[in-house]
């Protein structure tokens, strides 16, 4: 008898991490026989490998991310219950068993709200939620203060938390965010029955003292491997920054580490993404290529070609998928020491960390890579320690099932 999955994710395209861990994983589910594959999205927009699979049955209920609908009131409704999300699931849902079944909720946040997971949990279906972000405790879902740009250790939905203006827009956003997130905790938080995945040991280390659910498995991002991993990157003097152009990300560190650097070296310096700080920082910084975002061709170019990567990031990153992908390649990381990219490379072994917001750390760690002799030796320390099969979609997969029967083993025992 065929096991079904039902996977719930915001979008049905690749526009992120946790997207494209959704889209794929769906995909590779559908090879297998055992398992019938139901993707539930709200943007009517769906990716045409998942469009045109006929082993996967694509449902998408047209609802705009919050971001992008210019009607507020409609925003501030669905954002926090998605009617037409919850009616739509349910009329799915009674189409299946929940004995045979497994919800598996990759994001709700941005358009089809808690509604979903709510409705499967009245329904008896067995959920898991993976921890791509901190949404499912934390209001503005990053444990981070956009306002101040540090890291919060404010307990959600606390007296500190309600008070704190730490929301990028404006602090009535962050009001309406804790009501949302009040709501939410019934079906979630509050919920000993749900299922956990977590993707790295820093996002289960602050999500998991806000969680009642005991049920918690490590599960490891896969990623786009490179054919062959690449030994040349001594010969180079390009250094990469890849990700989201914005505050929270530290680019604009990057740039001024740089800067600096090419004083006396001669290193191009290149940034490869976009967003809101894109245009400022490509006018302020006349000396750093920006290149805004180049598909998987491209990106596997600036892999090859670079010395070294930069991860400057200064917020809570779940699990950057920058770095391995960067690993594969053999090309060797300086990461901060404040997210989970840490967990990923060893100091000194096979990249270097720094200290968050520290430009005169992060100058002295681009010169001691610009160093022939530790790039090398770095190269040759990832060659013997990056596990490419760890980090494959077929082995995500394979371990993906593993969770999915454990959890079924367990509902058959209750």
């Amino acid at each position: 008898m065929k096991r079904t999955i039902i996977i719930v994710n915001d979008i049905a395209t690749i526009g992120g991490g946790a997207s494209k861990i959704a889209v794929k994983s769906a995909i590779e589910l559908a090879k297998d026989d055992n398992y019938e594959i139901i993707f539930f999205g709200a943007n009517k927009e769906i990716d045409k490998e998942l469009k045109n699979n006929k082993n996967i049955r694509t449902i998408c209920i047209s609802t705009k991310h919050i971001a992008q609908n210019k009607k507020k009131i409609d925003v501030l409704k669905y954002g926090i219950w998605n009617l037409h999300a919850e009616n739509i699931f349910e009329k799915l849902l009674s189409q299946y068993d929940p004995t045979n079944s497994i919800v598996h909720v990759h994001s709700w946040s941005k358009a089809l709200s808690v509604s979903v997971v709510a409705i499967a949990y009245k329904n008896k279906f067995s959920i898991v939620i993976t921890l791509h972000d901190y949404f499912s405790v934390c209001p503005n879902g990053g444990f981070y203060n956009y306002r101040t740009q540090q890291l919060c250790e404010l307990k959600p939905l606390s007296v500190r938390c309600y008070l704190c203006n730490c929301d990028k827009r404006s602090y009535l956003q962050k009001i309406w965010r804790c009501i949302r997130q009040t709501k939410q905790n019934k079906y979630i938080s509050d919920n000993e029955l749900i299922n956990y995945i977590y993707i790295s040991n820093r996002i289960y280390s602050l999500s998991k003292p806000y969680i009642k659910s005991n049920s918690f498995y490590f599960l490891q991002n896969p990623i786009d491997l490179a054919e062959d991993m690449i030994g040349d990157h001594v010969n180079s003097h390009i250094i990469i920054c890849v990700g989201r152009v914005s505050e929270e990300k530290g680019v604009e560190y990057f740039c001024e580490a740089i800067t600096e650097v090419q004083k006396k070296n001669d290193i191009i310096g290149i940034v490869i993404g976009e967003g809101p700080l894109f245009d400022f920082l490509r006018t302020k910084y006349r000396n750093i290529e920006f290149t805004g975002w180049v598909d998987g061709e491209k990106m596997s170019k600036y892999y090859k070609e670079a010395r070294a990567l930069i991860f400057p990031s200064i917020c809570n990153e779940g699990s950057p998928l920058t770095i391995p992908e960067a690993l594969s390649y053999g090309l060797p990381c300086i990461v901060t020491n404040c997210t989970s990219a840490v967990e990923m490379i060893e100091d000194n072994v096979t990249g270097l960390v720094y200290e968050s917001k520290n430009t005169r750390d992060l100058i002295s760690k681009i010169n001691i890579i610009l160093d022939d002799e530790v790039i090398t030796r770095m190269q040759k320390n990832i060659s013997r320690s990056f596990d490419t099969d760890e980090y494959s979609y077929e082995t995500h997969v394979s371990s993906l099932k593993s969770i999915y029967s454990d959890i079924m083993d367990k509902r058959e025992l209750k």
